[in-house]
């Protein structure tokens, strides 16, 4: 095919020779290439297993329902949590202002005794006006 000619060649029908493209248009990997991409997708998805079951071994989990703030000086946080432990759990609830910081603080007790899933709504004194109130963990309660 010459500059001028727009008639494919019969014995180059995908235009490689002449740089239209085809399949010559994507670069061939190398044996050590596809090795490093072989490589690269089992580390992701060892990595992702290793996540996976270190928060299946958690003891405890929650999940933020809702939460009120009807005062300057106190508001409330309603949350599930979730229990896969015999031991006592401790709860921390924070109150954050529009800026984020902390404006008030509580913690809630939570007995397995009282079954693997409960729902409670801890109140939080404050020291001015939340915008949120959030779970800041759940943990196992430290033996005195």
């Amino acid at each position: 095919m010459t500059p001028f000619d727009s008639t494919p060649d019969p014995d180059d029908p995908d235009g490689i020779a002449d740089g239209r493209g085809g399949s010559a248009a994507i670069p061939r990997l190398s044996a050590k290439a596809w090795a490093g991409v072989v490589l690269g997708i089992a580390l992701l998805v060892a990595a992702a297993a290793y996540v996976g079951i270190a928060m299946a071994k958690a003891p405890v989990r929650w999940q933020d329902v809702g939460f009120s703030a009807d005062s300057p000086f106190e508001a409330s946080a309603t949350y599930d949590v979730f229990l896969y432990t015999d031991q006592p759990v401790v709860c921390r609830i924070q109150a954050l202002d529009v800026r984020y910081a902390v404006v008030g603080v509580a913690t809630q007790e939570v007995d397995p005794a009282d079954g693997e899933h409960q729902r409670f709504t801890t109140a939080v004194t404050t020291t001015e006006k939340a915008n949120a109130v959030t779970v800041d963990y759940c943990d196992l309660a430290s033996r005195p």
